[in-house]
């Protein structure tokens, strides 16, 4: 959306900047690149749309968007975990549970989580709900149901269930009202 009423000169040029634009980190690294090349600094702000200040702000943070990590190419801030080895210690946890096709909910990563925080002896680390929402945000965590046959059935336990419980269970129900729920 364009705001014409910011509409100013930069210099010969005319530009339009929007009320808010907001650059992802990739876009701000396109920016640095160009100034790099030394591109005029005006051309820049007017093919990005963005205003003269918000370039020179860029310019300024140069450091820490070079050197900004993200799993999220398309963040738009620069993020930063007070707790950074506590959110790694986690993450690997969970990638190890499931591995492992364990269930894990979010208080029980809670619970991991203030443990690998007293054994890294973060004593003000509190592990709030708030803490949970963001580490799973910050990691694209989100949750999933386990479920499909299990590999550790023994076949002659299910093929004697089958023929004794299941057929006792079944005779009462007409075929069209059996279902599988799998």
């Amino acid at each position: 959306i364009v705001d014409n009423s910011r509409a100013g000169n930069f210099g010969s040029c005319s530009w339009k900047i929007s009320k808010q634009k907001c650059l992802s980190i990739k876009e701000k690294n396109l920016i640095l690149h160009e100034v790099d090349k030394g591109v005029k600094k005006k051309d820049i702000a007017l093919n990005f749309g963005i205003a003269p200040n918000s370039l020179s702000t860029i310019i300024k943070n140069r450091d820490k968007i070079q050197n900004y990590k993200s799993s999220n190419s398309c963040s738009k801030r620069l993020k930063t975990c007070v707790y950074e080895d506590v959110d790694e210690a986690v993450l690997k946890w969970i990638h190890t549970m499931r591995d492992k096709n364990v269930p894990i909910s979010g208080l029980f990563i809670l619970e991991k989580a203030l443990q690998f925080a007293k054994a890294l002896e973060y004593d003000e680390f509190r592990g709030s709900n708030g803490w949970l929402e963001k580490f799973k945000r910050r990691h694209g965590i989100m949750a999933k149901v386990i479920s499909g046959q299990s590999k550790d059935v023994d076949d002659n336990d299910s093929e004697n269930w089958i023929t004794e419980t299941l057929s006792k269970i079944l005779k009462d129900y007409k075929p069209e009202n059996i279902f599988n729920a799998d």
